[in-house]
């Protein structure tokens, strides 16, 4: 009771002091609402929060619904009330940011928008929004929509004249001084008014994106960020976010008034120009320049803010390294954790203890129990996207790992901005050498071109005067000055070669010794950057070091490894290398991790495992600069000593004592006279294995039990006679080991032993091979022998190289080679090309001898598809027939001879389908069994696409059918073949109508089925939309499928171009199956291809054939010692073997 009179005692002073400040700012202001908030708002009892239990329970407490808090809820909602505006309808309104910024001057309702009219749209009549700041400024009613004028100026007006003097501020900091005094009663300088600093009104500054430069003045205000009030349901902001929007996270500039850089494509820029150019900006993200943080927010690994959340709440009253019930209650009020799951308090209390450990939570159980939580909560989404959505909405908030967020967001954004800018001056610079080269080309033209006419303009004055010496001087004066002249010239020339030639000697050697420099250069930046294994920056009393550790001695581990770790000190520059033997590390983290037993390099090298490392550094400040020392202090050995004494050995007295732990014996020795010290470790595994050793080598029953505690003297006699003493043989000190450790180094001895002479005889091969490879054959068609031709220095020796013993090289390939020799009388460089299988060499290149073979080819290829070429007398004969089968039929049209030759004419020259048809029937009538007759109308039919298409086609096979049963030889269609059919193609090759008939002869007569389709794809590249063409071509390759008029034995080579393969397996060598996906035949999809001769078919071909050609072709290289032969073919580049008992064939080679 008397608690809640002095609580009521204190709320009725705090409202009187409220009721004056208030008054004070609002003089209009009834004393009646104040009262009337004040009853309203306060509670019956104030009762104090209820504390947690001091028992041994292990669940938390996460309620938050205490008297108290309900009665500073209620103070605080009339605070508000009281601090902001007289209305209380904005009470529930969230600031909204609007994505410009206005101008405003003061006394006027006009602001005038900088930023275009969709951005400015979101603002209505009637919005509540605040100018300048999200908090602390007052609420300004829109009083019509933003609107832009003919100049494109975007303005809108508030309801009242837009005022912020003088007295606006004092009656801020008057409440400010109220609230200090409410808050911090013990303090007496909060009763004296704070003197405001007198306003410039004669200056403007922009307050968009700095708060703490900008200034209220009397006059106007330019680029004042602006926020629209907005209910708080409708806001689906997260609350970092709504931070951000409202300005609460401040920038700081990390780099300013340092010389930080970062280089990205061979170009450097300052981080402190690129952290000015990424300050956060009002303006829309998408209308940017510069990278902003906000957009890397949520690139931020969860890991690493669960961790930051981790270590914040352990420094939570009181510190400490583990997270108590207490703390993690805490923790869960602030964060409001499954405040959307019925029951949540039972659930986070039993959440923590599904993943406590005596009460307490570790860096792992956290970030297992922040898992647990997100399922609870988002049963529906995936663990990482849930367990993303609870950190994303809790304990990003907190202000240790808000501000590591921010601070990591804005070092992302600043080295993606870095980046983009030094992108930019290396396309800047490459732009500028390539114009600044396009001038100097066009500069060095110009140059060209005048000294070439300075030249011919100096040689023909040279000339003139000659001619002119030569006229006027006697005969040996002209012999003299010719001499003369011709002497200059020849030793200019002669100087001029030797010059040039020793310019591109030293040129040459510049450029090489330049190539070996960078190689080496490189080969140690390599090996430095591949011997690093740890990296991390740590912090020690403020100060901030960069740690780096490497192998000494390479990149690799060997027997004996040292690390060095260099420290690198930024404010100073300075760096610190510290040298640590393999011994000492070992040592080091062995205890560091309390290691059960020999930790092996993969363990040491591990990131927490080097960490240890670095907690040895000790930092010292010696003339106020920072030094960094190496802590070698031995830990204190864990354990129990259970015996010490003195033993003797290698003449050396030596304190040998021995410590016992539930999971080790540790043996540690000191001598006294040298000071050295000793250690050595033996876990309980390691100890039951060697006694049960002991007892099979013994054969003999050993009793096992030495590990009772009993028995623990008669254990550390058997251990200390096992404990051995000795000099170290690789190094000249001391080394303490068990026997069982001993006996294994002999044991490697041995073995490493046996590895130097597998390694001796490896080096062997290995230099075989590298000498197999550096040399090569070379056929000399002079001695018909071969000679061996070093590749590195094209040195020929006629010995074979010594260390190929009994092998050989193979006979070099049957290829050419460009190669290049200088002309000794000149000294230039010429190029030709050899060939070392053959001995032989040439001039020409294979590439020229190509162009020549394909001129060839082409010529052939054209005289294959149109036949030979035409002369002069077969083209008068033709003509001379042509114009008397047109005389001959206009005489005698009833004639059968004059008919059939002028519907070859119509049909084959004229391309006349309409009127040859009548023709073609008129002769068919008189005689309808004539071979020539059928054949010429068979084509005719098939040219002309005759309706009913299947009955015309029909009618075409019985025809030829019949032609070939009467003149099975074509004998009487062949002067119709060479004056009509071939004519026309030679008169008018590129007229697709005169191929198809051509191709047709081919296809229905000679049945070169090949040949016809090579003349129809000659047609349809010519007209590649002609429908006969395009109609008889399908017709012809979906006939020479199996059941059609033109059986073949596969598809053709145009088919195989658009099919894939299906399946290949090396016993079916060049064999393929392949699949055509556009097959108009069902069931013929499939087929064989033969990639070499380019053979299909549409069966599987005959194995036994296929084995016993390439067994032909190919090679025997391997096969005495066993019944399966070893051959090599050329073609596949592939082995097979063969057994001529069984006669089988196999690529797999045989077991």
């Amino acid at each position: 009771e008397d608690s809640n009179q002095n609580s009521s005692g204190a709320a009725d002073r705090i409202f009187r002091e409220l009721e004056a400040d208030s008054r004070r700012g609002h003089p209009d202001l009834p004393a009646e609402r104040f009262n009337k908030v004040r009853k309203e708002t306060l509670p019956d009892d104030a009762n104090k929060e209820n504390e947690c239990s001091t028992s041994k329970n292990v669940s938390v407490q996460t309620d938050d619904t205490s008297p108290i808090k309900q009665k500073l809820g209620s103070s605080q909602r009339t605070l508000n009330a009281f601090l902001g505006d007289v209305s209380s309808e904005a009470n529930n309104l969230v600031p909204f940011p609007v994505e410009v910024t206005v101008n405003l001057r003061e006394g006027s309702q006009c602001a005038y928008v900088n930023g275009g009219i969709d951005e400015a749209r979101i603002l209505k009549p009637g919005d509540v929004v605040k100018i300048y700041d999200a908090h602390a400024s007052s609420n300004w009613t829109v009083a019509n929509s933003p609107s832009a004028s003919d100049d494109g100026v975007v303005t809108f007006h508030l309801e009242e004249a837009y005022d912020h003097s003088r007295i606006v501020a004092q009656e801020t900091n008057a409440r400010n001084d109220t609230l200090n005094r409410l808050c911090y009663p013990y303090r007496k300088d909060v009763d004296k008014p704070s003197e405001m600093p007198p306003a410039n009104n004669e200056r403007t500054r922009h307050v968009a994106s700095d708060a703490n430069e900008s200034i209220h003045s009397p006059l106007h205000t330019k680029e004042a960020r602006i926020w629209k009030l907005i209910p708080e349901e409708e806001d689906s902001r997260t609350a970092w976010r709504r931070e951000y929007d409202d300005g609460s996270i401040p920038w700081e500039n990390e780099y300013a008034g340092r010389h930080n850089s970062a280089t990205h494509f061979r170009v450097r820029v300052s981080l402190e120009m690129i952290e000015l150019s990424c300050v956060d900006s009002p303006y829309p993200l998408g209308q940017c320049v510069h990278q902003q943080r906000v957009n890397f927010f949520e690139c931020v690994h969860i890991s690493n803010v669960i961790d930051e959340a981790f270590h914040t709440v352990c420094r939570w009253h009181p510190k400490g390294t583990l997270i108590d019930n207490v703390k993690w209650a805490k923790l869960s009020r602030k964060m409001k954790l499954l405040s959307n799951v019925k029951n949540c308090k039972h659930e986070i209390d039993m959440a923590f203890v599904r993943h406590n450990q005596d009460r307490k939570l570790d860096l792992a159980r956290f970030h297992a129990i922040f898992e647990d939580i997100a399922l609870i909560q988002y049963p529906a989404l995936p663990k990482e996207d849930a367990l993303t959505k609870v950190v994303r909405t809790s304990i990003v908030m907190l202000p240790d790992v808000n501000a590591m967020i921010w601070n990591d967001t804005k070092r992302m954004a600043i080295h993606v901005e870095a980046k983009r800018v030094c992108a930019q001056r290396r396309i800047s610079a490459l732009m500028r050498r390539i114009l600044q080269q396009a001038v100097y080309l066009n500069a060095k033209h110009a140059a060209i071109t005048v000294a070439k006419h300075v030249r011919q303009f100096l040689a023909r004055i040279f000339v003139s005067k000659i001619l002119q010496a030569t006229r006027e001087d006697e005969e040996h004066q002209r012999r003299r000055r010719c001499a003369k002249i011709i002497q200059t010239a020849w030793r200019r020339f002669f100087w001029r070669n030797r010059f040039t030639l020793h310019q591109e000697r030293r040129i040459k050697r510049k450029r090489q010794e330049i190539a070996a420099t960078r190689a080496k250069l490189k080969e140690i930046r390599e090996r430095e950057r591949s011997s690093v294994v740890f990296r991390d920056v740590i912090r020690i009393d403020s100060t901030i070091a960069a740690v780096t550790i490497s192998f000494r001695d390479g990149n690799y581990i060997q027997d004996e490894n040292s690390m060095l770790i260099k420290v690198y000190v930024p404010t100073t520059k300075g760096v610190f290398a510290f040298n640590l033997e393999e011994k000492a590390i070992r040592e080091c983290l062995e205890k560091a991790l309390s290691s059960e037993g020999r930790l092996s390099w993969d363990e040491m090298l591990k990131e927490n495992a080097l960490k240890e490392l670095t907690k040895r550094l000790m930092l010292r400040v010696m003339r106020g600069r920072p030094i960094f020392l190496f802590s070698r202090r031995n830990i204190v050995e864990k354990g129990v000593l259970v015996d010490k004494r003195v033993v003797r050995a290698v003449g050396e007295i030596f304190i040998l004592s021995t410590f016992r732990s539930p999971h080790d014996f540790v043996f540690y020795t000191y001598q006294s006279s040298t000071r050295l010290q000793m250690r050595t470790r033996l876990p309980l595994s390691k100890l039951r294995e060697w006694l049960r050793e002991t007892q099979e080598k013994q054969k003999e029953q050993f009793d096992v039990c030495l590990l009772e505690p009993k028995r623990q003297r008669e254990l550390i006699e058997w251990l200390v006679k096992r404990v051995v003493i000795r000099k170290n043989p690789k190094e000249n000190d001391m080394q303490l080991l068990l026997q069982f450790e001993a006996e294994e180094e002999r044991v490697i001895k041995l073995v490493t032993k046996v590895q130097s002479q597998w390694r001796r005889l490896k080096s062997r091969r290995h230099a075989k091979e590298k000498t197999m490879h550096q040399y090569e054959k070379v056929y000399v068609r002079e001695s018909s022998v071969y000679a061996y031709r070093n590749i590195l220095t094209d040195e020929r020796q006629w010995e074979k190289p010594k260390l190929l013993d009994d092998d050989d090289l193979d006979d070099p390939v049957d290829e050419w080679r460009r190669e290049e020799t200088i002309d000794p009388a000149t000294g230039k460089t010429h190029q030709y090309y050899a060939n070392y299988a053959t001995g032989q060499s040439s001039w020409l290149s294979e590439e020229d001898a190509a162009r020549l073979v394909q001129r060839r080819y082409r010529a052939k290829h054209e005289s294959d598809l149109m036949g030979k070429k035409i002369q002069l007398p077969d083209i008068v004969k033709a003509m001379k027939f042509i114009h008397g089968t047109r005389t001959k039929y206009e005489q005698d049209p009833h004639k059968l001879s004059n008919i059939v030759n002028f519907a070859l004419l119509t049909h084959c020259l004229d391309l006349d389908y309409i009127q040859a048809k009548p023709i073609y029937e008129r002769a068919l009538q008189q005689s309808p069994n004539h071979p020539l007759i059928s054949r010429a109308y068979g084509i005719f039919l098939l040219a002309s696409r005759q309706t009913p298409v299947a009955t015309t086609f029909q009618t075409a096979s019985r025809l030829f059918h019949e032609a070939n049963v009467v003149d099975p030889t074509q004998a009487k269609f062949q002067s119709a073949t060479e004056i009509y059919f071939r004519w026309a193609v030679l008169v008018d090759s590129k007229n697709p109508l005169a191929l198809l008939n051509f191709a047709l002869l081919h296809q229905c007569i000679y049945r070169k089925y090949d040949h016809a389709e090579k003349i129809y794809r000659a047609a349809l590249s010519l007209d590649p939309t002609n429908t006969l063409v395009l109609e008889n071509y399908r017709l012809f390759i979906d006939e020479r499928y199996p059941g059609g008029e033109y059986l073949s034995l596969g598809p053709p080579f145009s088919v195989v171009r658009g099919s894939q393969v299906v399946e290949e397996r090396p016993e079916w060598a060049e064999w393929s199956k392949m699949i055509d996906r556009g097959c108009p035949k069902k069931g013929m999809e499939t087929f064989w291809f033969n990639r070499f001769t380019k053979d299909t078919s549409f069966h599987e071909p005959t194995w036994t054939l296929v084995w016993e050609t390439r067994m032909k072709r190919s090679k025997c290289i391997s096969g005495k010692a066993s019944n399966w032969v070893e051959y090599w073919d050329d073609r596949t580049q592939t082995s097979f073997f063969y057994d001529g008992f069984t006669q089988s064939y196999t690529c797999a080679r045989p077991k």
